[in-house]
């Protein structure tokens, strides 16, 4: 199993190289909570919009706490360095600031707090959102494994999944989305076939294990603790956890392929599996309800029921309307946030249930399964109207579709030669690490910015603007870090190792 570890690492490590210096307002709550154990942030209550008083007392964000709980672990673990470079930062010299720039960025030099702003967002992506999405990738590739997929295929497609998809451009930061995308896809990856036989066989419905058994309590239960995270991090979670249950559902007293039906009397049932799963799911969704009951005063009505009218909660309730086919098409689309313009090759997938049963690997379950939760989270996207706000962050709404989006497409690029498959690899991972690089909302914006920054990392200009001495060394250093760590990583040092002493020494 050393391929997984060696797909974490890597993505690991170069997440955490691409890491991009945005404080978000899932930052403040993270903040207050390793600080000062609470989620009130109304210390920060002018720092953001997103940030408003309740009518309890204090103040908090416009959204789940999910991710600012998740956020707050690393901050809490290295509480004691940051309060030693917030006290450091109040006494360094203010750089020049820009006039009439209204960045949050600039707000932190003037306040004395750029160092310790960047801090914390580096050390909820170096050891939060990085390590946890890479944790997810090496999953799916050791899941792989366990369907009978060889280790090169398997590293391949994981590897596909991490770097050539929005996956890379969302790691960069804190995000509620990409938690949602990760719990959701481990939920799945869980209960999708979890046994450990490694010898699959292809049959009239795709890929199946001959001895698959039903599913069993705890797989369930863990499944439904991700799909629980995942509306404790965003009411989009509320789709997760709908089609995770009706694939749990699915899943228990599986008979096993080729075998007569059990006795009734014998039949495994499929109320302990559904315990399991709604047992690990409540534990979150209680989380969620607690806190909003102390926050303010309802366990039931979401967090934007009480913050001040804004745009996009003119229409539907509070911003969630009917579907928009304006709205699919622009999360489809737009130059600036669509999920097709971000990565055309997840266009693929949208072919993958026209494929012949018998040239397909997903199983027609799953594949339908797969399908079901790309439509309802599409239809769910198109309904909230603050998808419309994504220019300012990027790709971001769809974000949990990819991974479904990504095994569609790559059992549709199967059907292809093999080095057409090459190329489309290999465009998708460019465009990806351009986008990643870059951090804007447009691949040709991004590659214009590049060529303007001369491949500089926004990290390191911020860096600078914080004032701090940044030069072309450190450009060239922070790009050799990831490629240095994949050329240790995969390289076959035992096999050099063995060849070098099975060399007979020479005769003096």
């Amino acid at each position: 199993m050393r391929a997984p570890w060696r797909v974490f690492f890597t993505c690991w490590i170069t997440y955490t190289v691409f890491w991009t210096p945005y404080i978000v307002r899932e930052h403040f709550p993270a903040i207050t909570l390793a600080d000062s154990g609470t989620l009130n942030v109304q210390r920060f209550l002018r720092y953001t919009p997103d940030i408003f008083p309740s009518a309890r007392g204090g103040a908090f964000i416009n959204n789940n706490p999910g991710a600012s709980i998740t956020g707050a672990i690393p901050l809490f673990v290295f509480r004691p360095l940051i309060a030693r470079v917030e006290a450091w930062n109040l006494h360094q010299p203010h750089p020049p600031i820009p006039p009439n720039d209204g960045e949050f960025f600039w707000r932190t030099v003037r306040d004395g707090l750029q160092y310790y702003f960047l801090l914390i967002a580096f050390l909820t992506v170096a050891l939060a959102m990085a390590p946890i999405t890479a944790g997810t990738a090496a999953f799916f590739c050791a899941r792989l494994q366990t369907f009978g997929i060889s280790d090169a295929n398997a590293i391949q497609v994981s590897l596909l999944y991490a770097l050539g998809t929005p996956i890379f451009f969302r790691a960069a930061l804190l995000n509620h989305n990409m938690l949602v995308c990760n719990a959701a896809f481990m939920a799945f990856l869980v209960l999708w076939d979890p046994l450990e036989h490694p010898a699959p066989i292809p049959d009239a419905h795709g890929l199946q294990n001959p001895d698959s058994r039903p599913l069993r309590p705890v797989p369930a239960a863990l499944a439904g603790l991700l799909s629980g995270y995942c509306v404790l991090c965003d009411w989009s979670g509320v789709v997760v956890l709908a089609v995770t249950a009706l694939y749990c559902f699915l899943r228990s007293a599986q008979p096993r392929p080729g075998h007569p039906p059990a006795a009734p009397h014998t039949r495994p049932s499929r109320l302990k599996p559904l315990l399991s799963f709604a047992a690990g799911a409540a534990v979150c969704i209680i989380l969620l309800a607690l806190y909003q009951r102390w926050a303010f005063g309802s366990p039931v009505l979401p967090s934007q029921h009480y913050m001040h009218p804004t745009a996009p909660t003119g229409r539907g309730y509070r911003g969630f309307d009917w579907p928009s086919p304006a709205l699919v098409w622009a999360n489809f689309f737009d130059s600036r946030f669509g999920l097709f313009a971000y990565c055309p090759f997840l266009l693929l997938g949208l072919a993958a249930p026209f494929i012949p049963r018998k040239r397909r690997l997903i199983p027609t379950r799953e594949l339908w399964v797969l399908i079901l939760y790309f439509v309802l989270f599409v239809l769910f996207c198109a309904a909230n109207q603050y998808s419309w706000l994504q220019p300012l962050t990027g790709f971001r709404y769809l974000v949990p579709v990819v991974p479904p989006l990504t095994i569609l497409s790559i059992e549709v690029a199967r059907q292809f030669p093999r080095p057409l498959q090459w190329i489309l690899g290999v465009c998708a991972c460019a465009q990806s690490l351009i986008l990643a690089a870059a951090h804007e909302n447009d691949i040709r914006l991004s590659v214009s910015t590049l060529v303007e920054r001369r491949g500089q990392f926004f990290w390191l200009i911020r860096l600078r603007d914080a004032g701090l001495p940044v030069d072309w060394g450190c450009t060239v250093g922070a790009w050799m870090i990831p490629i240095l760590a994949a050329i240790y990583i995969w390289t076959p040092w035992k096999r050099v190792a063995l060849l070098s002493h099975s060399v007979p020494p020479t005769r003096s």
